[in-house]
């Protein structure tokens, strides 16, 4: 399906299925599964796609993934969701191992992705793509994919003037020489206190500006959203500063909560919201998804999020 994106997901597509427990086991402890989950889970590119392009946005997908049956069941997800699959590119071989996402009683979940199956994109294949929508308004990325990737989509959308936005999950195991050429770096309250870290910086405990003001003299990154699941989020915008607190909900299965805050912001900005009013409406995004099962599966219309 051929469109002009506003939002462009250059990222992870993967379909699979959760486990549902009683609860997540400590180490060195064996439990027994309950049963699958009843809804569908993505990869954080799938996901954050979904998530964008029942927002109201238009949405293409770039990525470079291997066969197999989860491969025909992720076009189909792209494909009934509208969202413009013309630069998924089909590599060699089969995905030979899956990873794991458990879910307890509360909707917390544990997730280890699967070995081997880190997806890269080819520079060619992302210049193409790129080149190809060089009139979208955003770009999301993370490091569920290679990180040599993941920097080459950062330059090459900068370069072509797209707005990047970027998620710091999995959490990097080294200092990123090129942050400076994010827009909107996106990130979880335990990734950003990881990076403080490892750029050796000292801290305040639970002052989410001085964490997000001593990220971005670290790392000279744009704005930051920190996103706090059941507290909410906080934001920097450009000087401004902004926290808001979690919708109160009955929470039934946190997967993929912040792939769905992340892709339902990212369409609210492409449509013209400020960062903190495209926040508020992903808060209010995820107090409805984590109602539901599975991530996909989760993910509301527009319309929904409008009556809360």
């Amino acid at each position: 399906m051929k469109i002009v994106p506003q939002v462009i997901v250059a990222y992870s597509h993967n379909v699979s299925q959760a486990v549902r427990v009683h609860k997540l086991p400590k180490p060195g402890e064996t439990i027994r599964a309950l049963k699958a989950s009843a809804g569908m889970d993505g990869g954080k590119g799938t996901n954050t796609a979904v998530a964008a392009a029942r927002s109201g946005a238009e949405v293409a997908m770039v990525a470079h993934v291997k066969g197999g049956d989860w491969y025909r069941k992720g076009q189909k997800v792209l494909e009934e969701a509208g969202i413009d699959n013309t630069y998924v590119v089909l590599g060699d071989g089969i995905k030979d191992s899956s990873g794991v996402v458990l879910i307890d009683d509360e909707g917390n979940n544990m997730i280890v992705l699967g070995a081997h199956n880190e997806q890269t994109i080819p520079n060619d294949e992302i210049d193409t793509a790129l080149n190809a929508m060089k009139d979208a308004k955003y770009c999301v990325t993370g490091y569920e994919i290679n990180k040599n990737s993941v920097r080459h989509i950062i330059h090459t959308a900068r370069k072509l003037g797209i707005k990047t936005v970027v998620n710091a999950s999995p959490v990097l195991d080294f200092v990123p020489d090129y942050w400076d050429a994010i827009n909107i770096l996106i990130l979880n309250e335990v990734e950003i206190l990881h990076m403080l870290d490892l750029a050796g910086v000292s801290y305040t405990d639970g002052d989410w500006e001085e964490y997000g003001r001593k990220l971005r003299k670290s790392y000279g990154v744009g704005d930051i959203v920190i996103t706090l699941g059941k507290n909410g989020f906080f934001c920097m915008e450009g000087e401004q500063i902004f926290h808001s607190s979690g919708i109160i909900v009955e929470s039934k299965d946190t997967t993929g909560a912040g792939d769905g805050f992340q892709g339902s912001m990212t369409a609210r900005l492409a449509m013209g919201d400020s960062l903190y009013e495209a926040c508020l409406y992903a808060n209010r995004y995820c107090a409805i998804s984590v109602q539901r099962d599975g991530t996909i599966s989760s993910y509301p219309l527009a319309k929904e999020v409008d009556t809360i």
